[in-house]
């Protein structure tokens, strides 16, 4: 009887395991949300809850959990968008991009080169979400590229004007800052987006890591890089905006700050005094054809003088040779200009000079009485501000890229099916 009575415990022992096993199982694969004809799972949810709470020096605790799930449901049915535009578009996402995230990820996050698997198995989490996450990003980049590349054209005006804001910002105090930003599209959800900003800023103060809640939390276009917007100006960012910056200190993390667009929370890493706009130190070695253009010529006769020119200038592979080309008749303004400053030029000669290689001539130009060919026959010291007028063109094309992707989004948020189960 006692061998019977233990046979039949074992036996519901085993089967309430069983049940136990198959609930979990089930539970792990119920259904979380449907978006468009695609499904994200409990399982699914639970995994990237599991990274955030990793990644962001959050407690893993129930509680957490339940509060953040809301949130990260809502960035995984992003997520699902942003991916199926990214292959309906053909979007290719190589090794060699989803490597490189990886590696700047180690880098925000202070893990050793080449330990990030490590550190996350050692919270629990697969590496292989975490590349989930990464190829969605850098799918999303590509495809709001793709699309909206060729309408975007920042103008040599525009870069001036930029340049003249950072030298009047000269002396001034510059900062490093990092950004969260959550936008408002429906004016009837903004309580929704106002007490999101607020629980990230509650998090940041409590150690959380703001690279990390940026990274998945944030929809500006720097969230891909935690955020970072790298050294701004006063005034740069806004009337709202600078005022908050003003207030904080190195570390600060300021309050959610409503501005027409959404709201923000700035990270301020650093201070500096600004030094204005970057100087040149090159010296080059000036070689001109000059032909001469009455003040009243017309606009035909500026024109043939300008195919004259190019005709002229065309055999010339070198100053010997533009110099051999004046010695057989051209105009007496024709010749060599001798070493220059670069800087000491007219700000129009400037551009034509400074991205000339060595032995490289220019394209036929006016200027003043007269239609110019130059050649630089050498070379001396570094230009900083080709290096600063292509920053400043990434900068906006960056930023027109941002706002590209929001609207973006936007609008395949409302296009979309999506049903949440949970």
């Amino acid at each position: 009887m006692r061998k019977l009575l233990t046979c039949i415990a074992l036996t519901w022992a085993f089967t309430i395991l069983t049940w136990v096993g198959d609930a979990v199982a089930q539970n792990a694969q119920r259904i979380a949300a449907v978006v468009n004809d695609e499904v994200i799972s409990v399982h699914d949810l639970n995994n990237r809850l599991s990274l955030l709470i990793a990644t962001s020096n959050l407690e893993n605790r129930p509680e957490t959990r339940r509060r953040l799930a809301p949130e990260v449901l809502r960035m995984l049915i992003d997520d699902v968008l942003k991916l199926q535009e990214a292959k309906r578009l053909n979007v290719v996402v190589g090794r060699e991009d989803i490597d490189r995230a990886l590696d700047r990820i180690e880098v925000q996050s202070n893990v050793p080169q080449g330990k990030l698997r490590d550190a996350l198995a050692n919270s629990g989490v697969n590496l292989s979400t975490l590349i989930d996450q990464v190829e969605v990003e850098i799918a999303w980049v590509k495809a709001v590229t793709r699309l909206e590349r060729g309408r975007i054209e920042i103008g040599d005006d525009e870069i001036d004007f930029e340049l003249a804001r950072i030298q009047q910002n000269a002396g001034n105090p510059e900062f490093r800052v990092a950004e969260i930003f959550l936008p408002v599209d429906d004016p009837a959800n903004e309580a929704e987006v106002r007490q999101q900003a607020e629980r990230l800023a509650q998090q940041t103060r409590g150690g959380a890591s703001f690279p990390s809640l940026a990274r998945n939390f944030s929809q500006g276009a720097s969230a891909a890089v935690g955020g970072d917007l790298g050294w701004v100006r006063r005034g740069q960012l806004g009337v709202e905006l600078d005022a908050a910056l003003q207030r904080l200190k190195p570390g600060q993390v300021s309050a959610p700050i409503r501005t027409t667009s959404g709201f923000h929370l700035l990270a301020l890493r650093e201070r500096r005094v600004a030094e204005g706009v970057a100087g040149s130190n090159v010296k080059v070695t000036l070689h001109q054809l000059y032909l001469p253009v009455s003040p009243d010529a017309s606009s035909a006769d500026v024109s043939a003088r300008m195919e004259e020119a190019q005709k002229l200038s065309e055999p010339a592979r070198s100053c010997a040779d533009l110099q051999a080309l004046n010695r057989e008749g051209a105009p007496p303004l024709s010749g060599s200009l001798g070493e220059v400053e670069v800087n000491q030029l007219p700000p129009e000669i400037q551009k034509v000079v400074l991205p000339l290689e060595v032995g490289q001539k220019s394209a036929p130009f006016r200027s003043g009485n007269g239609v110019v060919v130059l050649m630089v026959c050498d070379r001396q010291g570094e230009d900083d501000s080709l290096r600063q007028r292509e920053m400043i063109r990434r900068t906006l094309e960056e930023e027109r890229l941002g706002a590209a992707a929001q609207r973006y989004l936007r609008d395949l948020r409302r296009a979309a099916f999506v049903d949440i189960r949970l």
